[in-house]
Order: C-alpha cells, then structure tokens, then sequence
C-alpha cells in the first residue's frame, strides 16, 4: 500500500507539528569543554586520561558537575568516585551531579578522569565528537567558594592502556574492552586542548541528571566449578569494515551497504586441507568456492602446494547488523600468509571497497524505500550484481589488482585487524582437567589475603570456571600477581546446561581482555557486563599466576524493593523473587530490556516495566525518565532525528520504528501519571504524545486501518505480521488513544478529546469491519495484493477484549479466543505478549487463568535453577542439553511481579495517585499470603490466614490513604474478617466500607 505523500513529508521533516524541545536553563557552567591535543577529534575508541591537581582548605560541601563524550570514569585522590554520564539525546544533554565531599581532604588534591569517545553508534548513544566537562564547587568552612573547572591547566595524556583497535562488543553497545597493563602511564602529560565554552559544542540544553546515580556493590563469587586446560591454538582475524568503508560515520542500522573484500594469499609447501570459518562474508581460494560442508559458516579448501589466493567477500547487500567480517583458520600452523600486493607477511591482509556498491541509509527511510519494490529492488539488486561480479571475476592476485588498483588499501596489523577474543572462548576446546595445577580455587570466594595460584600447563590455556549463583551485573575487579605478557581472558554467560554445555548468547561478546604487566597488577573494568558464570582463562602463561582478589562491583539503579510477596505456595515466592531479581538488573539510568547482549531502552520493554516498577519498587525517576527519553525522539531538531511516532530504542542511531511499542509509550504515560499524579510532567509530555497520535493518523490505509512499512512486531508468535497493515497496531493504537484521552481529561483538553473521540469511533469502526464470521475472529494482517490474511491469531482477540473494541455480539467469541483458543489459531509466543493477554484476563475477571499460566510458564525457569525470569517461555520438558531461551534475565518477562499481589493479596490502587485502594484477595489455593504494594504516598501492606472457612485479612497504608475492601466471587462462601470487622459474604463493596489505615 503506498504511502500519502504527507507520510513521505513528515519523514523528511518538511512537514512538521510545531514541538521543540524543551528551553532548559543554562546552569551556572563555567567549565570549558577539553580534551587531550591532538588532529582529530572523532577517532574510534579513543581513551584519553586528565588531571587537576589543586589545594583546598577544609570544605563544608563538595559538588562535582561531570559529562563527558561517551563515558567517564572520576577519581579524587585515588579513590574511585563514579562513571557516567547518564544516557542523553545530545541536543538535550546532560551532567552528572555528585557529592564528593567525603572524597577531598585538606591540602592538595587531585581528580582524574578516564575519558573515552566511542566513535561509533549505539543504542544508548549518539557520539558527536571526543569531549570532557567538570566542575567542582567546593564551600570552605571559612564561608568562601572554590570552584575548579576543566580549561587548559588541566593536564592530559592518551589513556594507550585502552587499546583502541577493537571489535564492538555487538550492534547495541560500544566497543570492546582490551586493556595492556604494560602500556600504561607510557604517554606524557601535557596542557589540556580547551574545545568548547560549556554551551558551544554539539551538546546543547545541558540539563542534570534526573536519575539516581548508580551502585557500586561488591558481588562476590558463590562457588568454584571447575578448573580445565584448553586449547591455546587459535588463529581468527577481524576486520572492521564499517569503519575501513565510512570513517567517522556514526550509525547503527541494518540498511548500510558493507560489500567489500579482503585478500590474503596463502602458502603452503605440500598438500593440505584447509578449514576455515567465516562470518559475514563468503570465501574462495584461487576463484573456487568451498567444498560442501554441514556446518554452518564452515569452508573446506583442498590445496596443492605453493601459492594459493584468498578473497574474501561481504556476501549481502542488506538485512544484517555485521559491521565486522571475520575469518577463522581452524589449522594454525602449516603455511604461511602474504600480502597479495607487497608480499609482507607482518601484514599479511588487503582491503577493497566496493565502491559502486557503497549504500547508507537509516532504516526508517529504508523501510520507505520498501513501499515501491521496484526502488528497494532496484538497490538490491545492484549491490548484489556487483558482489557476485567480482566473487566470479577475481580469482588471483592479477585479476584482484586488475579489478581494484589503487582502491586497494594495505591493512595494518596493528591498527586495522585484529581478533575476536570472544570467539576464541566461544570455540575452545577442553583438553583435560586443571584441578592438580591449581591451589585454593575457593579463595576467590572471599576477599582477604589468601590466593589463589595457577601454575601453567604445557598442554594449553588455563581456565577456571566460577559461578555467582546469581546473576549479576556490574565492573570485574581483580588482583593479579603475574608475568609481562600474561593475558587474562574474562568471559561470562548466563547459562550452563547439566551436562556442561555452555550457551552464548548469539552475537554479543561478552568478555574482556587484560593483557598483565609484570608484579601486581589491579583492575577495575570500564565497561558493565553480566554475568551468571566466569572463565577466567589465563594465555602465554610460563610461571605461576597468583590471584588474591577477583569479583564485580555490581552497578545498578539503587532500587529498593517496597512491594513484598510470599505464600503458602514456595513456587510463587520463588517466581516473584525472580521477577524481582529481574527487574533489578534491568534498571540502570532508564529500564532497559536486559543486561547481557542489550542494555538497552527499549520502548515497548519499558512501557510494561513502568507497571512493574512502580508497584514494586515506587520507582518514580527512572519511570519518568525512561518516558521522556523516548518523548524526545519526536521532537524536531538535527540530531534527534525527526521520528512521527516515538521510536523504538532511545536515544539510538538505530533508527527504526515500532508501531506497537510506540503507542505502549501512550500507555505507559497514563500508567505514570495515574500512579503519581505527576501534573507537571504531564503537562511537559503532552504536546508530544498527541504528536504521535496525530501523525498515527496520517498513516491510516484505504480500510483506516494504521499501516506503515514498519518493523510491525508485537511477539515471537508466528503472526502473518510482514505486512504495512498487521490488525493489532490499530489495536495497540486505540489503547494508546484511550490513554491519551484519560490524559487529555485531567488537563481538561476539551480540543485534543473531540478530536481523539471521533479519530478512535472510526478506527473501532474500521477494525470490526475485518472480523471474521467465519472464523469468529480478526484476521492478522491485510496484504499490499488487497488480500486478507488467512491467518488468526489469540493477540487480536484479547486487545480487541482489553481495548474495548469487540461488539458486544462477539465479545463471547473473542473471550473464547483468549480462554480456549483453537487449534489453528497463534497462540501467545512471549512473557511480553502474555502480559497484555493477563490484562484482559483480569478484566474478564478469570484471575485464576492468570494464576494457572503463571505456573506453567514459569516453574520450569526455577526448575532449570536460574534465579531470574527469561526472554521466553520454555517449551515442554528440558532436557539436560536444551538451551530453553535466548535471554536468562528479560524484564519484559516480570509479570509475575505486578499480578502476584495484585491477584493473591487482592492490592489495587483505584484513581488517580493511589489514595484509594481496593483489597480483594483471591486464595487461589494458598492458606495464607502477604506482602505489600508501592504507591506513590507509600507502601499498603496486606496480610490474610485462610482457616476452613475463615479468612482474617490484616491491611495497613500511609496516612491519607483510604483502604476499602471489595468482595469477589471467590470470598463469597467464607467468613471474612477484615481489619477486624466482619464481613457478610459478597455484601460489602468497596466504596460501601469504612476506611481502616
């Protein structure tokens, strides 16, 4: 279905609503902007370290402001203060703000700060350029101010420790984290080069930080698992084709043309079979293509002796997130590599651009590109000839020099490849066991002065496996006493199956290198990584490795459980506390979807999160700050990126749109607002949430339907969803206007409700001209031929039951849909989906159903002995050798966290700010429970003891909330004593009992 023009216009900005960021007042900032001298501004991973050294009389108060671009690491006087900044749009960008009192002494003084510029896009962030920001305002005990800025007396130098050429650790996140010990403290000092005044650069509206800081909490390990000797045999190179085809570009999408090549030629004095793996590209030796093989990735080339020519080709035009081609000689000795151009084997690799075949382009505009094949085609198909052109036409060093000449570009094996240290831990080979070489494995249990020595094995690497017991998440920290030259390789995952497999979670390199000095070497990691279980594997070890102290510094929001559960039923007080344990990994500066291969703000993940997160832990900051990061994505401005709707990551340069996650935004605004009764930022949010509503309707179909060439998900569930119209975006967009309209009415918006009333009457309309007598439902999706689809599935049905969309002569039939669905029809596929599927549950009043999935789905988590919930469900019964989910700990997946009170100790907040809450417990089968609920005034807690037919209830709350009981269908056979007062069964409702706080 093609698109209005006036879609076409809102994407390119040419047509646009009048909503600009917000004017946020400058602070008294006096501090320049630096960084080290040096001729660019914009390198990849760049990690520079600064210093101040200065006197203090005694201070009464001490306040540091600190940014940076990307991130920072401040320390006063050796100590370790803190890494920021917070995750910011940069044209609303913001400081960190921190006491440092305790910190600074009298006399002289020092701060510094690890400062490193990414380079490249995320996420979480959208780099600009190298620069670093602080003040310190000090308040002496004579009654004077001190201030320090960053300016050019500050002294700076290359952090060279932080190796720069590396891999990113994945597609979200930022580079990967190799440090040499040896190189530190190698680069001079020298006068600070002073960018920017404070408001100058490409940073505007600095604003502070309205989120708590986060935590630094040791985390120790729980136990030691095994030590083994592995392989040391490795042989991988990478090469970082995004950055050697677009230097300096900051992107992070799918729809950018990576075809090139790179060549090495191989020799080899007698006949050998070589196997090489290779990731994102396609091989051939001497023009010839691999043998065939089952493995995936897996080349096999059969070589006479002498001189052989690799070419190694990025094979896709689009549709993938490798921006790094990779290549694995599984044989690592037995011949020789060369330089096809000059022959040097220290350099042994060439690089070729496509040129022709060069393609950039945000998704956003790919995807609109989609809606006319024959354009998207068009472009397909080119960078497609062009590739296959030269797989067939390049076959040796003559024709690769013919066909490139000077394009070719002679890569340094210093700074342009280097190795996948993950992939290393990924493939390794277990050889024997290391129990005999190593001594006091369980001294890294605990932090005190005994060691733990590891003596070298000549078979191979060693390696020691250790498990938290839980999964965590923070910075490794470590003592190692070791040679020059020792590297210590540190991965982690979240998973080992019972017999030992150990699951990786798909792309994401989850680990971390440290290349030791000689003596005493400490460590505290730049970067937060989770894990659930550590190998430590120590490579070119020739002596005896000693190491007194390694744990993480578990680095989270500082969430403070206030909701409690527990019952009679163990299964459940696990469940919960999973759920729990969950939603605290995944809460940093904003709620994000999950901490191992993400970290990252997702809009739908944080739209179900902020009901979670509220009732459990009151956490009012993050919740608004997660709303009005993704509010900011339709403002209009150079670098927000000038979105319709909300966008699906924020802030990002993976610029993308989610429909369904984009109107779960709307709702999560009316679930903040009617949690705290925050007027103020309502009002600040407003324009931007009818924005998006308005640009929704720009975008409705020949039915008036929503359509879009849009990433239209909602769930794993094989939905026909490949398609611009998909029935439950409408859907979701009727929840999101009825949230609006709820919105609209506590700001007494009578223009935005006249016009939200009539846009949500015709898309009701619209979507129930779709139904299906037939199959007494609606169908998935409509086709771009006009066809309808054959398809049906559960979601529709229980938004349609949720949304109040159903007529009323169907309403039976969807409500059978949700309860009993048939055979044929797509069932719920994720704990994200099934979360909207047990709202609508709870309004058909079928708590028990919630109760029952509940169960099903997640006993099998705590069985596996995981202590958090997962991405998905498992299906069936495990088997030792399953690995049952993608993601171990998804917040998204928390339900049980928000319906286990909720339904068991009957806790429901009722209007606007929680000054009226409903008790109506349901047993379900339990014979006692209690626990408490966060509101915005405080906790209310609930205690109930089931005695035959007796059933005592025991509540309290903060004053000046009223407390009411509220009878249900099955209290109406027992004796109820509320608060001390009985209770005729299924008389008294809840606005007809006194209030007892």
């Amino acid at each position: 279905m093609i698109l209005s023009q006036l879609k076409l216009s809102l994407i390119a900005g040419a047509l646009v609503l009048s909503v600009l960021p917000d004017a946020t007042a400058q602070a008294d900032i006096s501090a320049k902007w630096i960084w080290k001298n040096q001729d660019s501004y914009t390198k990849y991973n760049d990690t520079v370290v600064a210093r101040k050294v200065f006197t203090l009389p005694a201070a009464t108060s001490a306040n540091i402001l600190i940014t940076a671009d990307t991130r920072y690491r401040l320390s006063i006087n050796g100590q370790w203060v803190g890494d920021g900044p917070c995750r910011s749009w940069p044209d609303q960008y913001q400081y960190d703000v921190i006491d440092v009192t305790p910190y600074l002494k009298v006399g002289e003084n020092e701060i510094q700060i690890v400062a490193k510029y990414f380079g490249i896009g995320t996420f979480h962030q959208i780099p600009q350029q190298s620069g670093l920001l602080a003040q310190l305002d000090v308040e002496t005990t004579g009654g004077k101010s001190v201030r320090v800025i960053t300016d050019g007396t500050w002294k700076t130098a290359s952090a060279s420790g932080w190796i720069s050429n590396t891999v990113k650790r994945c597609i979200q996140m930022g580079p990967l984290e190799i440090y040499d010990a040896r190189l530190e403290d190698s680069d001079a000092f020298a006068p600070a080069a002073v960018l920017f005044d404070a408001g100058a650069g490409p940073w505007k509206n600095l604003n502070p930080r309205d989120v708590a800081l986060m935590t630094k909490i040791p985390f120790a390990f729980g136990s030691f698992r095994e030590a083994n000797v592995v392989s040391s045999e490795w042989r991988g190179y990478v090469f970082s084709t995004a950055r050697l085809l677009y230097p300096g570009l900051i992107e992070a999408n799918k729809s950018v043309s990576m075809a090139s090549a790179v060549a090495t030629v191989i020799d080899v004095p007698k006949a050998t079979t070589l196997h090489l793996k290779a990731l994102g590209c396609t091989l051939t030796i001497d023009g010839r293509r691999s043998m065939e093989t089952e493995e995936k990735w897996l080349n096999t080339f059969e070589l006479t002796p002498g001189k052989h020519f690799l070419f190694g080709v990025v094979s896709r035009a689009f549709g993938h997130w490798e921006k790094e081609t990779e290549i694995q000689f599984i044989e690592t000795s037995g011949y020789v590599l060369s330089n096809p151009i000059n022959g040097n084997t220290k350099d042994p690799w060439s690089w070729v651009p496509f040129e022709d075949a060069k393609f950039i382009s945000r998704d956003i505009e790919f995807l609109y590109h989609s809606a006319h094949p024959e354009e998207h085609d068009k472009i397909d198909l080119k960078i497609k000839s062009i590739i296959n052109a030269h797989l067939v036409n390049v076959k040796d060093k003559s024709s690769f020099q013919t066909t490139f000449a000077d394009q070719i570009l002679i890569l340094s094996s210093k700074t342009d490849v280097t190795e996948d240290l993950f992939n290393q831990f990924k493939e390794r080979e277990v050889i024997v066991s290391a129990a005999k070489l190593v001594e006091h494995p369980n001294a890294l249990l605990k932090d005190d002065s005994e060691t733990t020595i590891i003596a070298p094995s000549p078979l191979g690497d060693v390696e020691l496996i250790y498990d938290f017991g839980d999964e965590t998440i923070g910075h490794f920290s470590f003592d190692i006493e070791a040679e020059a030259g020792l590297i210590v390789d540190v991965a982690a995952v979240e998973y080992i199956t019972p017999k030992g497999l150990v699951q990786h979670t798909e792309e994401y390199r989850n680990a971390m290198r440290y290349i030791c000095k000689e003596g005493n070497n400490k460590f505290l990691s730049l970067d937060r990584r989770a894990a659930r279980y550590v190998f430590i594997t120590l490579r070119n070890q020739t002596k005896p490795v000693s190491i007194r102290h390694f744990n993480i510094i578990e680095s989270t929001y500082p969430a403070e459980s206030v909701g409690t559960f527990s019952s009679s039923d163990t299964r459940l007080n696990k469940i919960f506390q999973a759920a729990v344990r969950t939603m605290e990994l995944c809460m940093e500066d904003v709620y994000t979807d999950c901490p191992l291969y993400e970290q990252t703000l997702w809009t739908g993940d944080a739209g179900v999160m902020t009901i979670f997160g509220l009732h459990h832990f009151g956490a009012e900051d993050i919740t608004r700050r997660s709303a009005w990061l993704v509010a900011q994505s339709v403002d209009i401005g150079p670098n927000t990126g000038e979105f319709p709707i909300a966008i699906s990551t924020a802030p990002t340069k993976w610029e993308i749109l989610l429909p369904a996650e984009s109107f779960m935004w709307n709702l999560s605004v009316w679930d903040y607002y009617r949690y705290s009764g925050d007027r103020v930022f309502l009002n600040k949010v407003w324009p931007r949430v009818m924005k998006t509503l308005r640009s929704s309707y720009t975008f409705r179909d020949e039915y008036g339907l929503f359509s879009g060439p849009f990433w239209n998900t909602f769930d794993f569930a094989k939905i026909d969803r490949y398609h611009e119209t998909v029935l439950y975006n409408s859907m979701f967009l009727v929840g999101a206007m009825d949230a609006a309209l709820k919105c609209a009415d506590a700001l007494d918006d009578a223009k935005a409700i006249e016009w939200l009333k009539d846009f949500r009457t015709a898309l009701v309309d619209a979507i129930n001209l779709t139904w299906s007598e037939q199959k007494k439902a609606y169908p998935d999706s409509y086709h771009e031929d006009g066809s309808i689809s054959t398809s049906t599935c559960m979601h529709t049905s229980f938004l349609s039951y949720l949304y109040d969309i159903v007529e009323v002569q169907n309403k039976d039939h969807v409500l059978q849909n949700m309860i009993n669905p048939p055979e044929n029809m797509v069932q719920v596929g994720s704990p994200f989906a099934i979360m909207y599927l047990y709202q609508a549950l709870e309004k058909a009043g079928r708590q028990e159903l919630i109760m029952k999935s509940i169960l099903d789905n997640y006993v099998p988590m705590i069985d596996a002995g995981t202590t958090t919930v997962w991405e998905s469900f498992p299906s069936g019964t495990l088997a030792t050798d399953d690995f049952p989910t993608r993601s171990y700990c998804h917040a998204f997946s928390a339900a049980p966290i928000y319906f286990l009170p909720r339904i068991v100790l009957g806790i429901q907040s009722k209007g606007v700010g929680g000054k009226i809450v409903a008790i109506s417990p349901r047993p379900s089968g339990l014979t006692w429970a209690k626990g408490a609920v966060a509101t915005t005034h405080g906790p209310v807690d609930v205690s109930w003891k089931l005695d035959g037919d007796k059933l005592t209830i025991a509540t309290k709350g903060p004053e000046g909330t009223d407390l009411r009981f509220k009878s249900n269908e099955t209290l109406t056979h027992l004796n109820v004593l509320f608060n001390g007062q009985t209770v005729a069964s299924g008389s008294k409702q809840d606005d007809e009992l006194p209030v007892i706080r």
